[in-house]
């Protein structure tokens, strides 16, 4: 007989190989994320790129809005619950789900598209630095993806709830690859072409989304899911508006809080939003291939124990997740701390954009911290939207979007100048993710009482002493070595290569010392690697 530690045990080992799977496609859709925004900002220039991120970024967040939120992060608990309760399975709930979604997504599409100026308005402030009349126009062609987005996170809800991740991780990466092939049109246009260019970019944003959309509807025909439009209401899709009510209430605090962020840097920098926008695009890269690829395996597994009331699971699955946060995420976060300024130099000096690169890594050094309590806090939701407590999340949101906007109404007053606002604003953020994070352990200990934080704390101490020993061997090595000269003599490529030196010398002295102090979660991967290695070594 399995004992309940080896069940465990194994368990813990499936989520981390679950989790490395996913996270290979991952890795690749924010790499080639990350290389659309360097090539966005390169190509676009500040001004022009702050109207197209502005422009792209109305679409995502109405999408959130309207149903995209709701798709993410309730679906997968009401998914599991009727394919273990429903008489068919769940079949008739996915249909009139798939009809309700497909009826909302279309008519927040059109309306949104008809109201560009007024979203424009909304979102850049009565006096901005920023484009306006640009910006509206590329908002009029990349609105209508409000469909596509909400459609890519139901298919991928349904999907994941199969444990069929690998459709949902890998769409992504052909939107990205779409559109860097756009970009690189638009590149070698002739400037004469005037507004055919921006039609060509913006028409093939939209395209990119339709070809996730399309890539995951074959995934989920290929799955025999039924998606044949079905009306009418039953007692499940009511309690899922009810869930949903309270996720739309969530989105809609936290736009606030966006939009406010978003004026403030359009106000006072044309080069604001595009900068705030990459700066935490940056930090996403890292949480991306870490923290979503966790939350994904992890969501389904936690659906379940939350369904049948095995609270010490969700716990267990809670410290887990925690633990590997701190894992996957504290060291790159000591590192950007450390090395923001030459990350950003390295990744986006190039261009048109390389008089403002080296405030944007002053901005992602400044608010690196930001990623681990804003991981914490997605973490946390997860739980309770598990447990179908879907209106617990809005007094969360409610803490961290009021920390948000006093803060970021503050940043201009407390600047030195203009040029500081968007790194302050950076701050701001993290802050207010801070408060989230504080807010979502009180309000879990209430619900589940001891959450195992001695582990989490213990955890968080090894990873840390390993990062800050492995920053002064890297400080050390980069002082020695004279590293510092690159950046002065080659630009953007000798900061490349001066921060990828540095940077493995730092990822390997931190691995080191994980080893050393017997991190659980690292000794377990170890073992796993060393473990496969040694058939191929006695082989020999």
């Amino acid at each position: 007989m399995t004992s309940k530690a080896e069940s465990g045990t194994g368990a813990d080992s499936r989520l981390l190989a679950t989790t490395g799977s996913i996270a290979i496609a991952t890795l690749t859709s924010r790499i080639t994320g990350f290389m659309k925004q360097v090539l966005i900002a390169a190509v676009l220039g500040g001004a022009i790129g702050s109207s197209f991120t502005v422009a792209s970024v109305i679409p995502n967040m109405i999408s959130e809005f309207v149903l995209g939120a709701v798709l993410t992060q309730v679906v997968i608990p009401v998914l599991v619950r009727s394919e273990a309760e429903d008489p068919d399975g769940g079949a008739m709930f996915i249909r009139r789900l798939f009809n309700a979604a497909l009826v909302t997504l279309g008519t927040a599409a059109v309306l949104a598209t008809a109201a560009a100026p007024l979203l424009t308005y909304l979102y850049l402030g009565p006096h901005p630095k920023v484009d306006p009349h640009l910006t509206t126009t590329l908002s009029y062609l990349l609105l209508p993806a409000i469909l596509f987005y909400g459609l890519t996170a139901l298919f991928t809800g349904i999907l994941n709830t199969r444990l069929n991740f690998k459709p949902g991780a890998w769409a992504p990466v052909l939107n990205n690859v779409v559109f860097l092939a756009v970009l690189i049109s638009y590149w070698f246009l002739p400037e004469s072409l005037g507004t055919t260019r921006l039609y060509i970019l913006g028409v093939g944003a939209t395209f990119g989304v339709l070809s996730q959309v399309i890539l995951l509807f074959t995934a989920i025909r290929k799955a025999g899911v039924d998606l044949r439009p079905k009306w009418g209401l039953d007692d499940r899709l009511r309690k899922f508006g009810g869930m949903a009510a309270a996720v739309l209430l969530y989105v809609a605090i936290s736009q606030v809080g966006f939009i406010v962020a978003t004026n403030v840097s359009a106000g006072h920098d044309v080069a604001g939003p595009i900068i705030y926008s990459n700066a935490w695009l940056l930090l996403q890269l890292p949480y991306g291939v870490i923290g979503v690829t966790l939350l994904t395996a992890i969501m389904p597994r936690m659906s379940r124990k939350a369904a049948a009331n095995d609270s010490q699971g969700v716990i267990e699955d809670l410290t887990m997740g925690t633990r590997l946060t701190f894992l996957g995420l504290l060291p790159i976060v000591v590192f950007l701390t450390l090395m923001g300024r030459q990350v950003g130099v390295a990744l986006y000096g190039y261009g048109k954009f390389t008089g403002d690169a080296a405030r944007l890594g002053e901005a992602v050094s400044w608010s690196a911290f930001t990623l681990i309590p804003y991981a914490l806090v997605l973490l946390y939701l997860r739980v309770f939207y598990a447990q179908e407590r879907a209106w617990t999340p809005v007094w969360i949101v409610v803490g961290i979007t009021t920390v948000k906007i006093v803060l970021s109404v503050l940043t201009p007053q407390v600047a030195s100048d203009d040029n500081h606002v968007v790194i302050l604003l950076g701050v701001a953020n993290g802050l207010a993710y801070v408060t989230g994070a504080i807010i979502s352990v009180a309000l879990l200990r209430r619900s589940l009482g001891h959450l195992q934080l001695q582990a989490v704390v213990r955890t968080f101490a090894q990873i840390m002493v390993a990062s800050l020993v492995a920053g002064l061997v890297m400080f050390g090595f980069d002082w020695v070595a004279h590293l510092g000269h690159l950046p002065q003599a080659y630009g953007g490529i000798g900061a490349l290569v001066r921060v990828a030196i540095d940077g493995i010398l730092y990822l390997g002295v931190t691995g080191v010392g994980l080893l050393l102090l017997r991190v659980p979660e690292v000794t377990m991967i170890w073992r796993s690697v060393t473990q496969r290695l040694r058939p191929a070594k006695s082989g020999q």
